[in-house]
């Protein structure tokens, strides 16, 4: 049997009970309202986070900046090292300080250096101590230190502890303990020039070796000679002295207070750093031909110079470290650095030494052969 479509009536009536369907469950005005509050709940929701998310991620940057400018000390670029910045230790003797006090007074400036002259004993009440020297300490008793040396004497003890009586007296505003003896001579601007390469907050022991190479072998190399003078950074000051006197008696066969010094630094690990202008001056006789070929380095420190013949002629040996000075105040970087030239014509070499010498000689000398020192002078060692 065929099929036949359906009559129109029932098409009809199919189409509405669809619309009247759909009418129940989605009527038009529900439609409309349903979107309308679904977009709003939607925009609601979207600026709300927008919010929330920035007011948070604001607040988490503001704590987070908060603590690490904290966490930062403020910025303060040190000041510039100057005199004011080293306090010297200076080894003396209550029987010898008039004798020797016109080197120190060469050199120390009132008001401006810092530090102390330290002396065994009180010196007597009939005497007047000068406004033109440092001011003087007494030291405290070493008879409780063990001092084992044959051929030295105890006096060492005492002036290996003046870096330690030094520090302990607490000056503000230090950074460099310098220390030396009453016959040494500095020259204070070129060893702010020497110590101004170098961290006094790192640990850094500084000084120079003898020129005689019998006294650097009965020593040692990695020795800073006393006399000569030698610096200590603040930082390795204060890690020195804490063992310095259990350390004196363990050195208590050392001879010398340098060689106590050297071996309490080298416990703690610090070598020498070597700086060639601090001259212990361990020859004897002419100094003169050794500081005419004096290294390109500051002039530091000169020592010894009682056993020296005067620099220049006609002067006695104070007047002529006074002339040196007077070179020396014109131009500290060049007080007795070399310079040479030629005469081709006259077959001339001209040396100049700032503050001490000029000559010429009648032939031809390299650079390399006018380095080289004129060895009028014998070491200490050749005298013994």
């Amino acid at each position: 049997m065929s099929s036949s479509s359906p009559p129109p009536m029932q098409k009809f009536h199919h189409y509405s009970l669809i619309k009247a369907c759909t009418s129940l469950v989605f009527p038009n005005n529900s439609i409309s309202l349903f979107l309308k509050v679904g977009l709003a709940l939607c925009t609601f929701l979207f600026f709300t986070s927008l919010l929330f998310y920035l007011s948070v991620s604001y607040r988490s940057h503001a704590c987070h900046r908060t603590q690490f400018q904290h966490s930062l000390p403020p910025f303060t670029k040190e000041e510039a090292i100057n005199i004011s910045h080293l306090v010297f230790g200076i080894g003396g003797s209550a029987n010898i300080w008039q004798k020797r006090r016109h080197y120190t007074e060469l050199w120390w400036r009132p008001n401006a250096t810092r530090g102390f002259l330290w002396l065994e004993q009180e010196i007597p009440t009939t005497e007047t101590w000068p406004q033109t020297l440092p001011p003087y300490k007494v030291s405290d008793d070493t008879t409780s230190f063990k001092y084992t040396c044959q051929y030295g004497t105890r006096s060492q003890i005492r002036l290996a502890r003046i870096l330690k009586e030094t520090f302990e007296i607490g000056l503000q505003n230090v950074r460099w303990f310098v220390m030396g003896d009453d016959d040494t001579v500095f020259f204070p601007e070129n060893l702010v020039t020497v110590l101004a390469k170098y961290n006094h907050n790192e640990m850094y022991y500084i000084g120079g070796n003898s020129e005689s190479v019998e006294q650097d072998v009965i020593h040692s190399y990695a020795m800073a000679y006393g006399g000569g003078g030698f610096a200590v950074s603040y930082a390795l000051a204060a890690e020195v002295v804490k063992n310095l006197d259990g350390c004196i008696d363990r050195y208590a066969n050392l001879y010398s207070s340098d060689q106590k010094i050297q071996g309490c630094i080298s416990e703690i690990g610090v070598p020498i750093t070597k700086e060639l202008g601090f001259h212990q001056v361990d020859v004897r006789d002419n100094l003169y031909g050794l500081l005419a070929a004096h290294p390109v380095a500051p002039l530091v420190s000169l020592h010894h110079l009682d056993y020296v013949e005067p620099m220049f002629p006609n002067t006695n040996r104070v007047d002529s470290v006074k002339k040196l000075r007077s070179g020396y105040e014109m131009d500290p970087d060049r007080i007795l650095q070399r310079s040479m030239c030629y005469d081709l014509r006259r077959n001339w070499t001209v040396l100049i030494s700032w503050g001490l010498q000029r000559g010429a000689v009648s032939f031809s000398v390299n650079s390399e052969g006018a380095r080289g020192a004129t060895q009028d002078f014998p070491h200490v060692g050749e005298l013994e």
